[in-house]
């Protein structure tokens, strides 16, 4: 049984054999049978529901069950114990196999409690009597860890910095004092049978309290994740930039007595039931299986089940926003006392997240915006602050529009974790919807994508890779979102040229302005007129097309001619639309189409401009 030296609640053990031929291991779990303790419907049954869970505060710990009922049923070594069994097979290669669960009982001491710094000592001498064990149960939790790394999940232990991977992808610290292998050997063997149990259930057609997980559309590979993490262990600032974002990328983990797979896991059925004396969910589970495998009636309908599921699932996100709220009005205060004292500079970024999101609420403060105009030229704002610009009102849209115009340039990965985490404060919102498209030969392809949210869409955004293009293409939304406006409908601006985009104009299209044509003062309508070609220009080609359609006009007429040697060849692009001719000139197709659909943006734009009305 590993555990803190001080836990009273011991509520799993576990047995590791390696065999004899050295092919793989026999894996034994013990869970302690809590079910035959706690009554269906008894005073520590009531208690059980009331509190849902374990609290363990700084200096005590509030029992689920009520100190006397947990030393009831917790595992020890004194005394037999009845419990869930799980028995499984490992190979060598990290496939688990021959999985049984059935009662179990531990008597009297076979159970030995272990705290995590003994596991290391354990591994480190041979003449230990638990080093084969222990040793044996090391080795098989690293394959099973290799395994999951190989099936695409995010699995991450730094016993060194502290940190480790949730279940449902983000980063969480891991505790000081449990900072040893003997951590990574307890979760790896416990989702091992959490997993086991799970798919049992399902073979059984049993239901129980499955743990289902679903992805987000924005979130990215695991391997990108990856290799970003073991950079930013070394930045701090980096590293809370990256949880941040992580944090924003990922749904959160229900409950439901049916099965729709845990995604975060990479598994096809998963549940919780190694935890029975510290969370309600896992007793109800172990109270169903027992229940299957006395042949004794069912403890609860479906539709109870169901019922339970969602009171579970609604208290948990009540108790986070209770959390959330909490933090936010002790935020208002210290964000008050900041702000008079000028101390914005020497925040930390979580801090000044905060700070940002209080300012946010009413018009803009001065010495906000300049620090936060100082972070953006530091390159210190994260996605926490991005998305806290989005939600601000209209007068924070100038400051908004300069944070989101360097954010899309200088960290387009961002845009994903932006469009994600808004969608999160907006659970009314249907899932955001990526239309694709893909043209020109393997060794130079050209990608274009666009986000959809509910009535909004975003601008089509063209890339040398898949990854990129949406990228960009959730910076489109963003900014739409940002703007009020939506984006006509039209079809993929790659659909007659499939010549590729070259580095250069990866980012969404955008054609630089001059810094003359960004700045200086202007008044309401110029202002207007700016950003709409600010937007017309990040995708010429698209507005265009676009444009005519929306107009009823016919559609612009292209020829492209080729000059120069073939291998390096320069195109020329003439485009005619209405009464207005422009010309464009690159080295591929599509970058003299862009070059003249950008010319012509500007030709019929200067034709509508508050400048020359008014003169």
């Amino acid at each position: 049984m590993v555990d803190r030296s001080e836990a009273l609640d011991r509520d799993d053990a576990f047995a590791v054999t390696e065999l004899a031929d050295g092919s793989g291991w026999k894996l034994e779990v013990h869970i302690a049978g809590v079910a035959d303790v706690v009554a269906l419907g008894s005073d520590a049954d009531a208690t059980a529901f009331l509190r849902r869970e374990s609290k363990y505060l700084p200096r005590r710990t509030v029992p689920m069950l009520g100190h006397d009922t947990e030393q009831a049923a917790t595992l020890t070594e004194t005394a037999e114990r009845s419990t869930l069994r799980v028995l499984a097979d490992l190979s060598a290669d990290g496939v688990v196999s021959g999985v049984s669960v059935d009662r179990g009982r531990v008597p009297a001491g076979r159970c030995i409690a272990v705290d995590h710094m003994q596991i290391t000592e354990i591994l480190g001498s041979v003449d230990d009597p638990l080093h084969e064990g222990v040793r044996a149960a090391n080795d098989a939790a690293q394959v099973l860890l290799q395994g999951r790394r190989r099936s695409g999940v995010f699995a991450l232990y730094d016993l060194a910095h502290g940190w480790g991977s949730t279940e449902e992808g983000g980063i969480a610290p891991i505790p000081l004092d449990v900072r040893t292998v003997g951590y990574v050997i307890v979760q790896e063997l416990m989702i091992a049978a959490n997993e086991a149990i799970a798919m049992w259930c399902v073979q059984e057609d049993l239901p129980v309290l499955f743990r289902n997980h679903r992805s987000a559309v924005t979130a990215g590979s695991t391997e990108d994740l990856a290799a970003e993490v073991a950079v930013a262990m070394t930045d701090p600032v980096l590293f809370e930039k990256l949880r941040s974002r992580l944090q924003s990328s990922y749904r959160a983990a229900t409950y439901a007595p049916t099965v729709h797979g845990h995604h975060g896991l990479r598994l096809a059925a998963y549940t919780h039931a190694t935890s029975p004396l510290r969370r309600v969910s896992d007793l109800i589970t172990q109270r169903v299986i027992f229940a299957h495998l006395d042949s004794a009636p069912a403890p609860y309908t479906s539709e109870q089940l169901g019922n339970l599921a969602a009171d579970i699932n609604r208290r948990i996100a009540a108790d986070r926003e209770e959390k959330a709220a909490h933090f936010k009005a002790r935020d208002r205060k210290v964000t008050a006392q900041v702000v008079a004292a000028g101390e914005l500079e020497v925040l930390d970024s979580k801090r000044w997240a905060k700070v940002l999101a209080a300012a946010t609420a009413r018009d803009p403060i001065g010495d906000v915006v300049n620090e936060l105009r100082r972070r953006v030229q530091t390159d210190d704002v994260t996605v926490t602050s991005i998305v806290t610009l989005l939600e601000a009102g209209e007068n924070w849209a100038p400051i908004r529009r300069e944070v989101f115009d360097w954010a899309s340039r200088a960290h387009p990965e961002f845009g994903p974790s932006v469009v994600s985490m808004w969608l999160q404060a907006h659970p009314d919102l249907p899932r955001p919807e990526i239309d694709g498209d893909h043209r020109g030969p393997s060794h130079t392809p050209v990608f274009a994508a666009r986000f959809r949210v509910g009535q909004v869409c975003g601008p089509w955004a063209t890339a040398g890779s898949k990854k990129r293009a949406e990228q960009d293409a959730a910076w489109g939304l963003t900014q739409a979102v940002a703007a009020g406006e939506s984006h006509p409908e039209v079809d993929s601006p790659l659909r007659d040229d499939p010549q590729p985009v070259p580095p250069s104009t990866t980012h969404a299209g955008v054609r630089a302005r001059p810094a003359s044509a960004r700045s200086g003062p202007m008044d309401s309508d110029s202002g207007q007129a700016s950003r709409r070609r600010e937007r017309a220009q990040k995708n010429p080609i698209a507005w265009v097309i676009s444009h005519a359609e929306h107009h009823g006009h016919p559609s612009p007429q292209w020829a492209v001619r080729m000059e120069g040697a073939a291998h390096a060849p320069v195109f020329t692009c003439e485009v005619r639309y209405l009464d207005h001719t422009a010309t464009g000139s690159g080295t591929t197709k599509n970058l003299a189409r862009t070059a003249a659909a950008a010319d012509l943006v500007d030709s019929l734009l200067d034709e509508t401009s508050p400048a020359r009305s008014h003169r």
